[in-house]
């Protein structure tokens, strides 16, 4: 008992001290190597879950005629969250795909005691870790759980760093929008707006020194005019930063003007179906929406190849559905950044809603959205 303790610590030592020389990358490399060598094994392989199935992840055997099974699904046994020793060597050489072998260890690793993957071991003779009782495997507990973070982190790990970069350009494309946006604003409001309004009050002061009051009256009656087309200038610039009928008349209101004036441009035909939605909804979700609809009824103008687009947007209980299916060729041949669905995904979960995209190629995308209403 007493030498396996020394060489379950020794393993244990080992393994950590080469993940902190190797890294994680490496050290998922070359731990089946290090497990043999120090626990005299044979053989060794790791297999890590994907989907419903243990796929072979990394190897290493001292014999050319020994083989690992591609998948665990070959094997064809069941796993336990425990670690199991096997000296039986009819038993052993079920976990194999040819070679001789009397012994096998399987060392599950656990994530919050569940299943992601399991450590094969194999001696083709006697084995250091004979004599062993199955409670005393409780020893390797320590070695499955740093196993389990070498192998089953990593996708983790990566996904989050994609993410990490895949926001930082989506937050430098929003700080440019909205600089672009501040700047737009800037000079339609000097261009358009502070021009007028400047000549109308040098009008204004010439008419404060006129005492003809049929040339004041008639003068007025301009200003009227120039008044009124750049009250509408204010309300376009206004319109562009929130829409003047979401604000007014509602989400069902805005998304039927948006879609007229997207048609009668693009020539695209839309479908828009909606259900009850007789009432105003919470404003972040109405902008929420309204923004998606822009912005997947532009991605298929641009992209898709697209002649119809179907909008379903549903209303039940405290939750709202809406569904964009257009007919065009499917996301993958689109050459798109994808940022602006990336930007609609991140507004969805900050209103803690759920965003994803079915694709068929050549047969069209389907945008959905679920958000929340409390």
């Amino acid at each position: 008992m007493v030498s396996e303790n020394k060489l379950l610590l020794s393993f244990l030592l080992e393994l950590s001290e080469a993940l902190s020389n190797y890294g994680q990358l490496r050290i998922q490399e070359e731990l089946p190597k290090l497990f043999c060598e120090v626990i005299k094994a044979d053989g060794c392989a790791v297999y890590v879950q994907k989907i419903n199935n243990y796929i072979l992840h990394k190897q290493y055997s001292s014999s050319a005629s020994s083989h690992f099974a591609s998948s665990w699904r070959q094997i064809g046994w069941n796993l336990s969250t425990a670690a199991v020793y096997i000296d039986a060597p009819e038993t052993a050489g079920r976990y194999f795909q040819g070679g001789i072998w009397q012994r096998c260890l399987l060392l599950p690793l656990l994530r919050e005691d569940k299943i992601e993957g399991v450590l094969l071991a194999g001696w083709a003779g006697a084995s250091p870790l004979d004599g062993l009782l199955q409670e005393e495997l409780r020893l390797l507990q320590p070695i499955s759980q740093l196993l389990s973070d070498i192998y089953c982190t990593t996708h983790l790990i990566t996904a989050l760093k994609e993410r990490e970069k895949s926001l930082s350009i989506l937050y430098q494309k929003a700080e440019q929008e909205l600089e672009n946006g501040r700047r737009q604003v800037s000079l339609a409001l000097h261009d358009e707006v502070g021009q007028v309004l400047t000549s109308i009050l040098l009008q204004l002061n010439i008419l404060q020194q006129s005492e003809d009051l049929d040339y004041v009256k008639g003068r007025l009656g301009g200003l009227s005019h120039i008044t009124q087309q750049t009250l509408e200038e204010v309300r376009r610039i206004s319109h562009n930063l929130r829409p003047a009928l979401l604000e007014n008349l509602g989400l069902q209101a805005a998304l039927e003007s948006h879609i007229k004036e997207y048609t009668d441009s693009t020539g695209i035909a839309v479908e828009f179906r909606h259900h009850n939605l007789e009432e105003r909804l919470p404003d972040d979700v109405e902008i929420i929406v309204y923004r998606a609809v822009q912005e997947g009824l532009t991605n298929v103008a641009r992209h898709a190849g697209a002649s119809s687009v179907m909008i379903n947007l549903t209303v039940k209980g405290n939750k709202l559905l809406l569904q964009i299916e257009d007919n065009g060729k499917g996301m993958e041949e689109r050459k798109s950044s994808g940022l602006g669905l990336l930007g609609m995904e991140e507004r969805v979960k900050l209103a803690k809603g759920k965003f994803w995209l079915l694709n068929q190629k050549d047969q069209g995308l389907t945008l959905n959205i679920l958000l929340p209403l409390v």
